[in-house]
């Protein structure tokens, strides 16, 4: 989101790797999409600036988001299989390490102004907790995505 101060755009994902203190990786899939933007939460909700080993890295590619962070062993792994990003999580394995899958939520009724719940992919790799999210993609692209960072 433009504007949000909690976030700070970095050029590219060389240059994001210097502001964290892991090296964030590329999917090879993007689904045709292009990658509009690179964004590291720097600040905390009292705008106080986070340090670099409490930062996360969240890419938008328009149709999808990509969302990276180091969070601890145990915690990345609460994080990807205990804390709920939808209703019905399915158990899934992307590379070897536990993931959960949320399909889209219900289309909302004429006149909601909710919007209807993402996909999402969510899963751990040691320290680091991943999460992928689109309100237009099928969960089956979001898993291939998921599976293109290894």
């Amino acid at each position: 989101m433009p504007g949000n101060p909690h976030f700070e755009a970095v050029p590219s994902w060389a240059a994001a790797g210097t502001r964290l203190t892991f090296v964030p990786v590329q999917p090879r899939n993007t689904a045709g999409c292009t990658l509009q933007s690179l964004r590291i939460h720097v600040r905390d909700h009292r705008q106080r600036e986070l340090a670099p080993e409490e930062r996360s890295l969240e890419a938008c590619y328009g149709r999808f988001t990509l969302s990276q962070s180091r969070k601890g062993k145990e915690e990345a792994r609460r994080w990807a299989l205990s804390v709920s990003y939808g209703s019905e999580a399915r158990a899934a394995v992307i590379a070897g390490h536990g993931a959960r899958l949320y399909d889209h939520g219900p289309e909302p009724e004429p006149g909601d102004p909710d919007e209807r719940m993402p996909a999402v992919v969510t899963w751990h790799d040691g320290e680091m907790f991943f999460l992928l999210a689109s309100g237009q993609l099928p969960l089956e692209e979001l898993e291939r995505i998921a599976r293109s960072l290894y």
